[in-house]
C-alpha cells in the first residue's frame, strides 16, 4: 500500500492527493512534528489535517514518533516518516570505485557493494556490471526491483571522463535512463554527485536547522548546490562545475572556459599541483624531492604524502588555495545569505584547509553582523553521494 500511494503522489493531480503529498513532504523535512504545526505549515484546517494524517498512518507512509514535550496537559503525538517498508537504491559511478547502496526512506544504509574498477570501461558495460550487483544486493535482502521505489545514479564523473560535450549531457542522460528503466522496471533518476551529496548532508544532519543551505566541494572540480526551504535546486549536470568558474581575479590566470582568474585556477587539485611544480622549479625546498625522481611523477598522492609529512612548501600552497576558496564562498554568502554552509571534497580534511577556508569566510562577512551564517565541514563518509542518489528517488515522487 505504501508503494501504491507514493506512485499515486507522482501521477495523481486531485486535491486530496496533493494535500496528502504536502503533509508527507512536511513530515519528511521537519519530522518528528506535531499535528498542530503541520496544520499551520500546510494551511489545512485541524480536522482535515487529522483525517489526512490518519490516512497516511493507515497506508504505512508515516508513524508516530516519541511523544513531544508537554506544555501542561497530555504530551502531544509527533509524526515521522515510516522507513520500515520503503526502499531505494543509490549508486555513484566513478572510474576508481563505484558504490551501490540499499537504503530505507531515512537514507539508513541497509546493504552496500563497492566495485573497484581496475580499467576504464564504457559506461554501458559499467552499468551492466552494476545492475548485476543491484540484483544480488536485493536478493540478499529478499527483495526484487518491484519492492523498491527506484534507483538514483550519480554519473557526472563518467560524463566528464568521456569528455561528453555539455550540450549533449541531457540527451546522453535520457538515453542511459531509458535503457536502465526498461531493464529494472522502476523509476530511474540520474543527476549530479554534488546535488546528491548536498541532499544527503542536508537530510541527515541539517534539515532541522537550515532553511537556506549551501554545499560546496573542492576537488578536481569546484562545485556548489543550494537547498532552499527544503527544496533541492535541480540544475542540469552540465552546470555543476559553474562555482569553480567564479572570477576572483579579473587579471588572473587564464581558464579553459575562456575567462581569466577563475577559482578553479587557484584552488582545485590541478591548481595546487601546478603551483607546487612551479615552486620546485624555482628551487624551493620540499620533501617531494626525496619522494620522486622526476617532476613527471608528481601527482596528488605525492602532494598529500608531503602534506602528511608537514612539508612547508605544500602547506603554503594549500593555504593559499584555501584562502581563495574562502573568498569565493564568502562572496556567495554575501549574495545568497545561507544560514548553513557545508564544505566538502577531497581537500577539506587536508591539514588546515578547512580551518583557513572558514577563517577567510568569517573575516570577510564580519562587516555584516546580521548575516549569521554557520560554516561546517562535510562528513567524511565515502557513501554520501550514493546516499543522496537514493534520496533523490523519493524527491522525484514528491516534486510538484
Amino acid at each position: 500500500m505504501l508503494l501504491n500511494l507514493l506512485h499515486e503522489f507522482r501521477e495523481s493531480k486531485n486535491s486530496k492527493t496533493r494535500k496528502l503529498k504536502t503533509l508527507y513532504r512536511l513530515i519528511l523535512n521537519h519530522g518528528p512534528i506535531r499535528a498542530e504545526t503541520l496544520s499551520s505549515l500546510a494551511h489545512i484546517q485541524s480536522a482535515t489535517c487529522a483525517r489526512l494524517l490518519d490516512e497516511l498512518s493507515k497506508s504505512g507512509l508515516i508513524s508516530t514518533a516519541e511523544l513531544g514535550e508537554s506544555t501542561g496537559g497530555r504530551k502531544p503525538i509527533l509524526y515521522q516518516i515510516n522507513s520500515a517498508d520503503g526502499y531505494v537504491i543509490g549508486i555513484e559511478i566513478s572510474d576508481i570505485y563505484s558504490t551501490v547502496l540499499l537504503l530505507n526512506l531515512k537514507l539508513d544504509i541497509l546493504g552496500m557493494v563497492k566495485v573497484q574498477n581496475k580499467r576504464v570501461e564504457p559506461i554501458d558495460r559499467m552499468i551492466d556490471g552494476l545492475l548485476i550487483k543491484v540484483d544480488a544486493l536485493l536478493s540478499e535482502h529478499n527483495l526484487t526491483p518491484k519492492d523498491i521505489l527506484g534507483i538514483g545514479i550519480a554519473l557526472d564523473h563518467i560524463l566528464e571522463r568521456d569528455k561528453t560535450p555539455p550540450d549533449r549531457y541531457e540527451s546522453e542522460i535520457l538515453e542511459i535512463q531509458n535503457v536502465i528503466a526498461s531493464r529494472v522496471g522502476c523509476l530511474v533518476t540520474i543527476g549530479s554527485g554534488i546535488n546528491f551529496a548536498a541532499l544527503a548532508e542536508y537530510r541527515l544532519r541539517y534539515k532541522s536547522q537550515s532553511q537556506r543551505f549551501l554545499f560546496t566541494t573542492c576537488d578536481t572540480e569546484i562545485r556548489s548546490c543550494t537547498i532552499i526551504d527544503s527544496v533541492l535546486s535541480r540544475l542540469p549536470i552540465s552546470t555543476a562545475q559553474s562555482f569553480g568558474h567564479t572570477t576572483i581575479d579579473i587579471n588572473g590566470l587564464h581558464c579553459e572556459c575562456g575567462s581569466e582568474g577563475c577559482l578553479k585556477q587557484y584552488s582545485s587539485l590541478a591548481a595546487i599541483k601546478n603551483q607546487v611544480i612551479q615552486q620546485l622549479r624555482l628551487d624551493k625546498k620540499s620533501v617531494i624531492n626525496t619522494l620522486v625522481k622526476d617532476e613527471s611523477e608528481i601527482d596528488y598522492h605525492v602532494i598529500f604524502q608531503a602534506l602528511a609529512m608537514d612539508d612547508p612548501l605544500c602547506q603554503s600552497v594549500l593555504a593559499e588555495a584555501a584562502r581563495y576558496y574562502g573568498v569565493a564562498i564568502a562572496n556567495a554568502v554575501l549574495i545568497f545569505q545561507p544560514d548553513v554552509v557545508v564544505c566538502g571534497g577531497t581537500l577539506t580534511p587536508k591539514n588546515n584547509f578547512f580551518a583557513l577556508t572558514k577563517e577567510t569566510i568569517e573575516r570577510k562577512i564580519s562587516a555584516f553582523p546580521h548575516i549569521k551564517t554557520r560554516i561546517f565541514s562535510a562528513s567524511d563518509s565515502y557513501e554520501i553521494v550514493a546516499q543522496g542518489a537514493g534520496g533523490a528517488v523519493l524527491e522525484k515522487y514528491l516534486e510538484e
